[in-house]
């Protein structure tokens, strides 16, 4: 019998009296935890006090993709703009603590992902019961996005799991899959098919029936590393230490939700009074909600789904894709590919550079092993669709071929190519080499697996099968893109190239490698133009250098020593850097080879410095060589919007998202403060840090 009924949450009462809450989003393929629900499960709840001696109640999903995700961004976003998150979580708090009181004992069952304010709505809960699918998974979300869960149940988290463990899971963004749900005492019942299911759920009815509410005295297992590090102030300051390093070194300094989170839930572990932790909870909720970190976070992830470019539903995707070059990028190109079920025909220049590409697509499969992503059938089943050829002709035909950085077509072989293959689409991502017919330009820099944006360049005389083709194309592999014009080159390349050159005169200085590579990361890059020109190997960098500023004699010089040394990247363990597995440390003979070679006059002022103060302003020089660069690349119409540029900054070569942006971050420092800085820095190192007439379009 239904009792109550809307568009997100229907109950249900059965026969035997019990009852069950049903979440179901009309109109949505998952539930989110928005003002409506919250308000429509607040009535329902209602409706249960009219209800006498409900024995049992139970909490599931009505959709086949989840229990329930959360936040729902959109909301926040409005929310955000409008400054009524207080009220928003004040409402959910409410709701989620009438859950937790209801009288009758709560059981929640789970299948597919349970995240953010979903899974606070299972931890509101009694009793949880774990349906085992590859995609049910527990984690929260909001430090990622620069603030913290929201509705009080972390509190709840706290005193099941301890400290330790919920600081990974609510701190570090730790995600756990149905076995490490069960393990750590999250779930009380797990179930690998749909008979076990309905026996597990039995068993539960009867645990609740028997034991009642359970909520309310729930508590971590006492073991000697609690008692050591949890159950005593020292111990928790050991632990606190520990994590505050790990935020420190992986963290960028503007982003406080994880240090301030971690506060939080140091506390919550030490209070008695669930009323004292919903009051901390909510205070830290409506301090990082409202922030700029967190509006600048939200909204790129918003974009990050709205971007994935959308092409006619009857149209088709590429079913084999080749690939032509060598090399480790090469082999990530596979790995993309074939982890999203396209086949894919590599073609190398020699054998022993087709076995080496396809050693290190091995070893990218094989990594998802040690990951824990895939098992090795199925990474067998993604190699199985690769194969290799050093022969101009493919055993199979190709839908789209990709001329790599490691290409060696030239114009006479694309054209030849065309001829063999002419209805299939030839896509340039080569920035060495001059367009020559090719239907489209797709620039992505590598690693492939850690930007999910792209360039996209289209010809005008381009059909609208093909461009339809394309983007199908690119949504399959799920890339985001932003579609640029009145370039030869990427744009992405062009900006870090110039914090490469400034790098370059950094170190001539003498300023550490190491420290300015950390100093950028700790602002929020994902590495820094050295490291990003390891990625790329140093005989395409020289080549892209030269492209984009004439190699003086010494600069020449210094690449030349570098590649007679095996210098070469990534690919050769040796760089700027020294590079081992996941691992990386300076290459310190490289650096004093730069400042041997690179002879500069110390500027007087930089020498009067302290180490630190060095540091400091060779990354805000590196910073400011690159927003100069993005000012010549908007004043040439290269992009449609200054949102475009944006993201594209952001999500293709790592420009820190908390910031907003190159002109968000122009904007937020003012431009006295640009002035000021340019005329300090043309003074003592040359015109290069004079601000252009087009810097002004950034305030108009």
């Amino acid at each position: 019998m239904v009792i109550f009924s809307s568009n997100t949450v229907r109950i249900e009462k059965d026969q035997d009296g019990t009852i069950m809450i049903v979440l179901d989003v009309k109109g949505e393929s998952a539930n989110k935890v928005n003002l409506s629900l919250l308000r429509d499960l607040d009535a329902g709840l209602d409706k249960l006090d009219e209800i006498p001696s409900i024995p049992i109640i139970t909490l599931r999903s009505g959709k086949t993709s989840g229990f329930a995700f959360g936040p729902d961004l959109h909301e926040w976003q409005q929310l955000q703009a409008s400054g009524d998150i207080a009220h928003w979580q004040e409402e959910g708090m409410r709701v989620y603590k009438k859950l937790r009181d209801l009288k009758a004992p709560t059981i929640a069952a789970i299948s597919g992902p349970c995240l953010g304010a979903g899974l606070e709505l299972a931890l509101a809960c009694d009793y949880r019961l774990v349906y085992e699918r590859p995609n049910t998974i527990f984690a929260f979300p909001e430090v990622e996005l620069g603030a913290c869960p929201a509705f009080g149940s972390i509190y709840t988290l706290a005193k099941i799991i301890g400290l330790e463990k919920t600081t990974k899971l609510v701190v570090f963004g730790a995600r756990w899959k149905a076995r490490e749900i069960f393990h750590n005492r999250l779930a009380d019942g797990i179930a690998q098919t749909e008979p076990q299911l309905r026996s597990e759920f039995t068993r539960l009815m009867g645990i609740a029936l028997n034991e009642g509410k359970k909520n309310n005295r729930t508590s971590a297992p006492v073991s000697l590393r609690s008692m050591l590090f949890e159950k005593n102030f020292a111990g928790r300051a050991i632990l606190n230490r520990a994590f505050n390093r790990i935020i420190e070194k992986n963290t960028p300094e503007e982003i406080q939700a994880p240090r301030q989170t971690l506060n939080l839930v140091s506390n919550l572990v030490t209070l008695k009074s669930s009323a004292i932790a919903e009051q901390k909870i909510a205070e830290l909720s409506q301090r990082l909600i409202p922030s700029p970190t967190c509006k600048n976070l939200v909204k790129f992830a918003l974009e990050d789904i709205s971007r994935i470019p959308a092409a006619p539903v009857d149209t088709p995707t590429p079913n084999r894709v080749a690939l032509i070059g060598e090399g480790k990028t090469v082999a990530e190109w596979a790995f993309l590919h074939a982890s999203r079920g396209i086949s894919v025909s590599i073609q190398g220049k020699t054998a022993e550079g087709l076995g080496n590409t396809l050693l290190a697509l091995n070893r990218l499969m094989h990594e998802t092993i040690r990951k824990g992503i895939w098992n090795a059938a199925e990474v067998e089943k993604r190699l199985s669709l690769v194969d290799g050829t050093t022969h101009a002709t493919f055993k199979e035909k190709p839908d789209i071929a990709i001329l790599t950085a490691h290409s060696f077509f030239s114009a006479t072989d694309i054209d030849l190519f065309k001829n063999n293959y002419p209805e299939c689409m030839v896509i340039k991502s080569k920035e060495t080499d001059p367009w020559q017919g090719e239907d489209a330009c797709l620039f992505q820099q590598y690693p492939l697996g850690r930007f999910p944006c792209c360039e996209l360049v289209i010809p005008e005389t381009s059909s609208l099968i093909k461009r339809d083709f394309l983007l199908a194309w690119i949504s399959r592999l799920g890339k985001t893109t932003v579609t640029i014009s009145n370039t030869k080159s990427s744009i992405a390349t062009r900006v870090l190239l110039s914090g490469f050159q400034e790098n370059l005169e950094l170190l001539a200085e003498g300023v550490s490698l190491e420290k300015i590579e950390n100093s950028l990361r700790k602002w929020g890059f994902q590495f820094g133009p050295l490291f990003w020109a390891d990625w790329l190997g140093l005989d395409l960098i020289t080549k892209l250098f030269a492209l984009q500023y004439p190699i003086e004699t010494e600069t020449h010089e210094l690449f030349s020593q570098m590649r007679t040394r095996l210098w070469l990247g990534i690919e050769e363990g040796k760089g700027w850097f020294l590079h081992h597995k996941n691992s990386w440390w300076p290459n310190l003979l490289a650096q004093n080879l730069a400042k041997h070679n690179l002879k500069r006059k110390i500027d007087p002022v930089s020498n009067s410095m302290g180490k630190v103060n060095q540091v400091r302003e060779g990354r805000e020089r590196i910073l400011f060589t690159m927003l100069l660069e993005f000012t010549n690349i908007r004043a040439g119409n290269v992009f449609k919007t200054e949102a475009d540029l944006n993201f594209l900054a952001v999500r293709a070569m790592g420009w820190p998202a908390h910031t907003g942006g190159p002109g968000p971050w122009i904007r937020l420092k003012g431009q006295d403060y640009w002035e000021a800085l340019s005329a300090n820095y043309v003074s003592r190192f040359g015109k290069r840090f004079e601000l252009p007439e087009s810097w002004n379009l950034w305030f108009n």
